[in-house]
């Protein structure tokens, strides 16, 4: 956990607003739909419950909520963010983000951006291969999903495939 601590993974994180510039240089091009958000005070935070949040890591008693899902806005932020700083991240936790944010995506109604998609389906996929044994063929069917989605620009663990 330490190797996250100080970084910057979400909005709330980013105080100086550098990434968000990295996202959106402009004013004019940040989605209405952001400029709507409501910015949550660190009191609000601590409110919310974890399901709030595309990421939570637990480390003995130190818990890290990352990625605010509380409305639209925060969502849609939350996703900018996470496919700015997804590679800060371990392969797990990218991945479990990633299903996340497409869920939260869900609930609002705000189409998930087909990169978040893929890394999303990569753990499906993933988890599928945890099975690949006991299906005849499956095995080979989950290399190719794998190849396919590293070809793609998906994030792949090349020790995977």
């Amino acid at each position: 956990m330490e190797k996250l601590s100080g970084l910057v993974l979400d909005v709330y994180d980013d105080p100086s607003g550098e990434v968000l510039r990295g996202i959106f240089p402009t004013y004019e091009s940040v989605p209405e739909l952001v400029k709507q958000a409501h910015p949550l005070s660190a009191e609000e935070r601590n409110q919310l419950p974890d399901d709030l949040f595309a990421l939570v890591l637990v480390d003995e008693d130190t818990v890290l909520r990352k990625l605010a899902c509380a409305d639209a806005g925060n969502t849609a932020l939350s996703v900018e963010y996470f496919l700015k700083t997804a590679h800060k991240l371990p392969e797990e936790a990218q991945q479990r983000a990633a299903e996340n944010l497409v869920k939260a995506c869900s609930w609002y109604g705000i189409e998930p951006p087909e990169q978040l998609q893929k890394i999303a389906l990569l753990n499906t996929v993933m988890r599928v291969g945890t099975l690949a044994s006991v299906v005849p063929g499956t095995r080979a069917a989950v290399k190719r999903g794998k190849q396919q989605a590293q070809a793609s620009g998906a994030f792949v663990n090349p020790e995977l495939v």
